[in-house]
């Protein structure tokens, strides 16, 4: 759980179990605050309808995301996944500067993204944007970017 600064990992493999420990380990990580452990033990013991109004809701906001570009930004290619609140945009037919493409929108709108750069390879025309926020947080960050991509001039 972000926040909190605490995360579960299950490693089957004790070859890769050990060296994502020490990884973990020497990057000081593996620390918790004082709200991580009690935290923890709440979210395992009751969070369960919790997680599922927000599974909920991220599942939805994704559908949102997927319609409103498709109908208003078709030049953005949607690319999903299964385990994550955080969603890729193929900006290819835009950009293949990520980092000029989303400061050029975060100084049109103020909505802020992270760029694909920082990941390497083709990373350089992506864009992420985070859909685990309210539906009308979305909505308004969607209308953004909309209004950042029609604005944006390479």
């Amino acid at each position: 759980m972000a926040a909190l600064h605490a995360a579960t990992l299950i490693i089957p493999n004790e070859r890769l179990r050990n060296i994502v420990d020490r990884g973990i380990n020497t990057d000081e990580l593996a620390e918790p605050n004082a709200f991580a452990i009690p935290g923890t033990i709440a979210a395992y013991t009751q969070g369960a309808d919790w997680v599922h109004e927000l599974n909920t809701t991220i599942t939805a906001n994704k559908q949102t995301l997927t319609k409103f570009v498709a109908k208003n930004i078709p030049q953005i290619h949607v690319i999903t996944g299964h385990a994550t609140y955080l969603v890729w945009l193929d900006c290819a037919e835009i950009s293949h500067d990520s980092v000029k493409l989303c400061q050029a929108i975060r100084d049109t709108t103020g909505l802020f993204l992270s760029d694909g750069a920082e990941y390497g390879g083709d990373g350089g025309h992506y864009l992420r944007i985070n859909v685990a926020c309210p539906p009308e947080r979305l909505q308004d960050g969607l209308n953004r970017l909309a209004t950042g991509i029609n604005n944006y001039q390479e």
